[in-house]
């Protein structure tokens, strides 16, 4: 109850906010409207180019606990990016970029925690996965993220987004904001490839961090509801891995093989939800049904971790595999603008 009345009183301070005249005072900022409904315009500004440009709902940005007596953590730049606050003064707030160097900012929106941070895989020059129907994953996963966290933030439950649109962040970026921000979980949002073998329901896995109950717990929810939610879907011809579950996944040194389950200092787990290589997966993956589905199973399964003691299903034993690199590091970044 104590996270929804948070997230509720978050709700309605972002709404009611707005910018006008010179620069606020710090603890009062928030991201520039449009119109009293709230919108920011990304585009060009977060260096994805004129044609790609979007508008992003206030209710798609991070929202936080309003605790002023909570430090600003993090920080919805004007042009609608999250970054990590280093350091707040009188003058501005210093900050990691998206891509993990230094700036500072006059303004923006504090943000001083949030109960789950939600991390949609790849972006920018690192589209992940590619369908044969041309559907990027690094946009899929941000689509289903915002469903998901709108569908949290009318639970009551604060919520921030470590991407917002389709520029790169590091994956020691994206675990800082959640660290930073003492999240209770962290979940990354991923579609996978290539395809594995036939299979007469989803493929979904969920990776899990080795050694935590509570990782392990939440991997299981979210395993139970995303494959009884996606075996909803008639005349899909699935695919999926040897032994795909819940699972820890090490590498031949016996760590946490994936950045986004090692670097968390909070239960942390990455979902792969299916496979955007296979064609008929991909075809399902660009309708709003799937994404709609997808975000509530992944909702659900959150509330049931905040809420329940429920143990959740699907657990399989340990793999081991060694991630090729190459992606999800600083090098060749190009950080969006931020004002």
């Amino acid at each position: 109850m104590v996270h929804r009345l948070a997230g509720l009183l978050a709700l309605a301070l972002v709404a009611a906010a707005c910018i006008t005249g010179e620069r606020p005072v710090l603890v009062d900022e928030t991201v520039p409207t449009e119109d009293s409904t709230s919108a920011v315009t990304i585009g060009d500004q977060a260096g994805v180019g004129e044609e790609s440009a979007e508008t992003v709902p206030t209710d798609s940005l991070p929202l936080s606990e309003p605790d002023p007596s909570l430090p600003a953590r993090a920080l919805i730049t004007p042009t609608g990016v999250v970054v990590p606050v280093l350091e707040t003064t009188d003058e501005h707030y210093a900050i990691t970029t998206p891509c993990g160097g230094t700036s500072t900012l006059v303004w923006g929106t504090p943000i001083r925690t949030a109960t789950v941070a939600i991390d949609p895989g790849h972006g920018g020059d690192e589209s992940g996965a590619v369908g044969p129907n041309g559907l990027k994953e690094s946009d899929l996963n941000l689509d289903v993220a915002r469903r998901m966290a709108r569908i949290l933030e009318r639970e009551g439950i604060s919520v921030v987004l470590t991407r917002t649109a389709d520029y790169r962040v590091p994956l020691a970026v994206r675990a800082e904001i959640g660290n930073r921000l003492e999240s209770e979980i962290m979940i990354s949002i991923h579609h996978n490839a290539p395809n594995g073998a036939d299979s007469t329901e989803p493929g979904t896995e969920v990776f899990v961090q080795s050694g935590s109950a509570e990782s392990a717990r939440l991997g299981g929810l979210i395993q139970e509801e995303v494959v009884n939610a996606l075996s909803l879907f008639e005349d899909i011809e699935w695919t999926t891995a040897n032994g795909a579950g819940a699972i820890a996944v090490l590498n031949s040194d016996g760590e946490d093989a994936y950045g986004m389950i090692r670097r968390p200092e909070m239960p942390a787990v990455l979902a792969e939800l299916g496979y955007l290589s296979n064609p008929s997966e991909a075809a399902l993956f660009l309708t709003e049904d799937y994404r709609n589905v997808a975000a509530q199973a992944m909702a659900d399964a959150v509330v049931r971790w905040l809420e329940t003691d429920d143990p959740g299903s699907g657990f399989e034993d340990d793999r081991t595999f060694n991630p090729s690199g190459g992606t999800g590091g600083s090098i060749g970044c190009v950080d969006p603008a931020l004002e």
